[in-house]
């Protein structure tokens, strides 16, 4: 038994799991702290469902242009970190994220020739159209910026930055939202903020490490573009199967937005899962892009990470399933209970995807435009479908399961496009190199 708990402190304290308790310890203190504040937020006083609702339509449509304004840069800059020299990397990084300002000033234009639509079906107000665009470009930033911290193994960095995201976005937002009466304006006021920041001292460590301020090459732009449309599809694909449904339920129900607000908040903790695995994904996608670009990849070490990272996620989902009735009852409002009939649907649907995501790692790696764009097109016509008639005949509960369908089409997908890559090294430990 002695020997055993040595055993097992000697493996806690290994560096590679220490990286991963920072990862996804940072990311649960972030939803963490929010839960604890659900019972502020689901607050009829404070904001009511139909505000919550706004509020969720708000970021679901940051989820829907950040695939145009990112064009699988993020994707790209990840692999290729550890492809290219730093100073042809350099030079790629600033072309990124040339392209992504100039689609986000594109973005702006566009949502103002279409903002009548927007505020008369789903009650924008007028701010979004320019808001909308701007914080999904800061998102952008942000995920680049994190996604440079992981690849430089700095989980300190990643940690210090996203403990003052969260006193800064969850810090304001009850200021303004409690003190300033200010209900879904100041809850909003505090994610803008927050996100200017981050930004900001992403900027700072981005200038620091050398990796802004290179030439914006027409042959990165070139490369970008060819690669851009299968990833753009692909985002688009993963906002069709986990955010449309809000767009549809806004459009199938009479209440104000009062359906998608008690909709969302039954997503935020089938979110939880979605949090897990980001934060494993965010240790285990630099290790298994490494592996594939060594001389000898290590296949083994590939096979135990996806056994970790399936454990873990079957865990942390039975977890969310059992407490969160017990989360219902004592944190969120009444009015809000009636989505536990069908919450545990979300749990299941958002499981199958983390499962299916692994699986995407092989296909961005090696860049399978043409898989990508079979598997993504496949998602984005069934997740459209199902929604549709789901949702349409069921509402909310329908929602649910449209989910549910669209992530098991996607996995199955998943496995069946990207079989080459893994087949053969969890059978016989061998993998067969891209050509």
């Amino acid at each position: 038994m002695m020997r055993f708990i040595k055993s097992l402190f000697q493996q806690l304290r290994h560096p590679s799991i220490r990286q991963i308790g920072i990862y996804t310890g940072t990311n649960f203190l972030a939803k963490g702290a929010s839960f604890l504040l659900l019972f502020i937020f689901t607050n009829p006083y404070y904001i009511t469902p139909s505000e919550n609702g706004l509020l969720s339509l708000f970021s679901t449509s940051i989820l829907f242009l950040m695939p145009f304004v990112s064009m699988g840069i993020i994707h790209s800059t990840g692999a290729d970190f550890f492809k290219l020299p730093k100073e042809q990397f350099r030079d790629l990084f600033t072309t990124g994220f040339a392209m992504s300002m100039m689609v986000s000033l594109i973005a702006m234009m566009a949502l103002y020739f279409f903002r009548h639509t927007l505020i008369d079906r789903y009650g924008f107000p007028e701010p979004f159209i320019w808001l909308i665009p701007f914080i999904t470009f800061l998102t952008f930033c942000h995920e680049q910026f994190f996604g440079l911290v992981r690849n430089n193994q700095k989980p300190g960095i990643y940690f210090r930055a996203n403990l003052l995201k969260i006193m800064l976005e969850l810090g304001l937002s009850v200021l303004l939202v409690v003190v300033f009466a200010l209900r879904w304006q100041g809850r909003l006021s505090g994610i803008i903020f927050a996100y200017a920041v981050i930004s900001f001292y992403g900027f700072v460590y981005m200038y620091k490490q050398g990796y802004l301020f290179g030439k914006v090459r027409k042959s990165f732009i070139r490369n970008e573009l060819i690669y851009a449309l299968p990833i753009m599809l692909m985002q688009v694909s993963i906002f069709c199967m986990g955010s449309s449904d809000k767009f549809f339920l806004s459009a199938h129900t009479s209440d104000n937005n009062e359906t998608v607000g008690i909709y969302s908040i039954a997503t935020t903790f089938g979110s939880i899962i979605i949090v897990l695995s980001s934060a494993l994904l965010q240790y285990v996608f630099p290790r298994i892009y490494q592996q594939l670009s060594a001389p000898e990849a290590d296949y083994q070490l590939i096979k135990k990470l996806f056994r970790l990272y399936i454990g873990v996620m079957i865990m942390g989902t039975l977890l969310v399933i059992i407490f969160m009735p017990l989360a219902y009852h004592y944190f969120i409002n009444e009015k809000y209970h009636s989505a536990l009939q069908y919450a545990f649907l979300l749990c299941i649907g958002y499981f199958v995807w983390t499962i299916a995501y692994f699986f995407y790692s092989f296909l961005l790696y090696y860049k399978e435009k043409k898989k990508i764009l079979t598997l993504s097109v496949i998602c984005i016509a069934c997740s459209l479908l199902f929604n549709y008639f789901f949702i349409s005949s069921f509402g909310a509960i329908g929602a649910a399961v449209a989910n549910l369908c669209s992530y098991m089409v996607v996995l199955l997908c998943a496995l069946g496009l990207s079989g080459k890559y893994w087949r053969n090294f969890f059978i016989t430990d061998k993998l067969k190199m891209h050509a």
